[in-house]
């Protein structure tokens, strides 16, 4: 069976805030709120500096990478150009070939009897000739062939001196001349 107490009974008064329970209630809701706000921007302060750390990162990768990239890229380009000047010399040396010939034949033509080469050489785009002749007049008729070659120009004597070589006077000559090419 269920009983019931019908009787009034003794009720305790409420309790009224007071101002200063209002006061520390506040405070203490307002330094929460202080707190959670200072927490979530620390938070996404952290946030903020881990996302920069990982991009710094991604991007020194990616500067290596692109340095590395670079310095094939260069050392391509000095290969292409090594390959490149190695090229123009072959084409320049099939050129000269074609040209040395072409000057030792005319130089082949003008020599008289009688009259010898001991060396032939380049210098800054003059063809020295040196040799030996019996005569003057030989050197002379030398001379007088290279000049008239439509492929040689500034034909000059540099020198001529006569000399004994076992027993027999000879004429040791130096001259230079300009070839015009082909």
């Amino acid at each position: 069976m269920i009983k019931i107490n019908l009787l009034p009974t003794k009720k305790k008064p409420a309790k009224k805030v007071t101002e200063l329970q209002q006061q520390l209630i506040l405070g203490t809701l307002i330094l929460g709120i202080s707190l959670f706000g200072m927490w979530s921007y620390w938070k996404s302060l952290d946030d903020k500096i881990n996302t920069l750390t990982k991009e710094k990162a991604a991007a020194d990768v990616k500067i290596q990478d692109q340095t590395k990239m670079l310095n094939d890229v260069k050392t391509v380009e000095d290969e292409r150009k090594k390959v490149g000047d190695k090229i123009a010399i072959i084409e320049q040396l099939k050129k000269n070939q074609t040209a040395l010939v072409h000057l030792l034949d005319e130089v082949g033509k003008a020599l008289p009897q009688g009259v010898n080469l001991t060396s032939l050489s380049e210098e800054n785009g003059k063809i020295l000739l040196e040799g030996m002749s019996f005569t003057n007049n030989d050197v002379v008729r030398l001379i007088d062939n290279l000049k008239a070659s439509p492929y040689l120009s500034d034909v000059f004597l540099q020198e001529t001196v006569q000399a004994q070589e076992s027993g027999v006077e000879i004429y040791k000559y130096k001259l230079q001349f300009i070839f015009k090419g082909v």
